[in-house]
């Protein structure tokens, strides 16, 4: 009786575990390894070490427009932002599907005037997903469009095979 048990808890908590490792998710990097003196906004991605619990899921998130690289976030997923300091040189995040980590990019606040040559978002304002800013101003390859990403989005927002 005692295993029967044991073994029901174990499936509980891997069910409980993969829940929370589903769809889209977006964590703070609390530490990480930059990977070029060159470039000031790359890290890596393997090794960033990521807050326990994301600041943005599913549940945050309306709609993600493949095409504009631009998330609408539900009302929860807006009041998130209302007591967040975002500091001028940003904040760094990872993009999560389903548990594996996609990109890394940085939330930015709106009235730095600091460049970015990596991904970033103003999470505040737009929400929109831009590689470089400003725009000419990038390092290395655009990671944003992940095919298994991109699939992702696509059927579950219900957009057109772009």
């Amino acid at each position: 009786m005692k295993r029967n048990l044991f073994f029901v808890l174990l499936i509980f908590i891997g069910f409980n575990l993969n829940a929370q490792k589903s769809g889209i998710e977006f964590f703070f990097v609390k530490n990480y390894k930059n990977l070029n003196s060159d470039c000031k906004y790359c890290f890596d991605l393997q090794t960033a070490q990521l807050d326990s619990a994301p600041i943005l899921n599913e549940e945050d998130i309306k709609n993600f427009n493949w095409k504009n690289q631009q998330i609408i976030l539900t009302e929860k997923g807006k009041h998130k932002f209302t007591d967040l300091k975002i500091p001028l040189s940003g904040l760094p995040l990872v993009i999560t599907l389903n548990g594996r980590k996609i990109y890394g990019l940085w939330f930015w606040n709106e009235v730095s005037s600091f460049g970015c040559n990596r991904v970033i978002t103003f999470p505040t304002i737009d929400f929109k997903i831009q590689f470089g800013l400003p725009r000419k101003n990038t390092y290395g390859k655009d990671p944003r469009f992940d095919k298994k990403l991109k699939e992702y989005v696509i059927s579950k927002y219900n957009q057109k095979n772009l």
